[in-house]
């Protein structure tokens, strides 16, 4: 049996769970798929043949009780991504360990606590290193940033400083969303591409739920530019040290350097529980599910995947 792992106030925000579900359901079974909620304390996960992270988009709020579900369910049944993924990608401070590899991101200040802010200049971007969906996060004014930063600091989270990438007012940022080749060789292969308009073009942000932030999608083709550094991102080695990865999400974003060329930068690298927006396109659910498929029934994961 699969089970499609949500929380209990996600599920209803999902736009990808349903039509997973009804494209599994359809290849193996009604009987053999189950929506699953990670804190439902009365799911038995060993009864699963594999589980598959989709939008426990909670965990940013209950990190340790999240990290010891996962561990359990690793030690369990098979989980997609493996807990060596999930350990890594809660956390955005990853993103120096990318940027040690020549991945180019969005210059970035880690702030723990006891740390002191950095003085900046111009508009930025505060927020917590473990968050989804916008969460924590706010435009700030220079003389803003201490005060944010602050404020995640009693809530006991580690804080990163951007500059605000006023090219994503106009352009937005691009997610390129990548699954396994239904092949042996577990190949990473780009799916879809879609924009995702700027959300923090103030500091009233419209929330859906009390989860993430309301968003504007769109398909589109990525730039030939994005998805190299999208792959770039994927075939890094603190990538492949996390193990086998069935699906990715690379969020690319337009940047204007200092000298006033324009280039591109790594938002973020979703390897956890991003949404693919299947919406978008209906033959991508297809694609999803058709490689799940074969990732079940290889059960190869041994050997990392190459990059697509």
């Amino acid at each position: 049996m699969l089970g499609l792992v949500t929380a209990q106030v996600a599920a209803s925000l999902d736009p990808d769970l349903l039509p997973l579900d009804d494209a599994m359901r359809a290849r193996l079974g009604d009987d053999a798929v189950r929506i699953a909620s990670w804190d439902d304390p009365s799911v038995d996960w060993a009864a699963f043949d594999a589980v598959i992270i989709r939008s426990t988009w909670d965990y940013t709020d209950r990190l340790p009780e999240f990290l010891a579900w996962v561990d359990r369910v690793d030690a369990a049944t098979v989980l997609i991504n493996g807990a060596d993924v999930v350990r890594w990608s809660t956390d955005k401070r990853y993103l120096a360990d990318l940027a040690a590899e020549g991945i180019e991101i969005t210059p970035t200040v880690f702030v723990a606590p006891g740390e002191i802010a950095p003085e900046v200049e111009g508009l930025h971007v505060v927020k917590p290193t473990v968050g989804a969906g916008s969460s924590g996060a706010r435009r700030c004014e220079p003389d803003e940033v201490a005060a944010h930063v602050e404020l995640l600091h009693s809530q006991g989270r580690t804080a990163m400083v951007q500059p605000y990438l006023e090219q994503l007012d106009e352009h937005g940022e691009t997610a390129h969303c990548f699954v396994a080749a239904p092949s042996a060789s577990g190949e990473l292969t780009l799916s879809h591409a879609f924009r995702k308009g700027a959300i923090l073009t103030s500091v009233d942000v419209e929330q859906e739920g009390d989860l993430f932030a309301k968003e504007q999608i769109d398909a589109c083709t990525p730039s030939d530019a994005e998805l190299d550094l999208a792959r770039r991102t994927l075939a890094t080695q603190a990538v492949r040290d996390c193990g086998p990865i069935m699906f990715a999400r690379v969020d690319i974003a337009p940047f204007r350097s200092a000298d006033g060329s324009d280039g591109h930068v790594l938002m973020e690298l979703e390897l956890i529980e991003p949404s693919f927006y299947f919406e978008t396109d209906p033959t991508t659910v297809e694609t999803f599910a058709e490689s799940l498929v074969a990732w079940l029934e290889a059960r190869d994961l041994d050997a990392a995947p190459e990059i697509g």
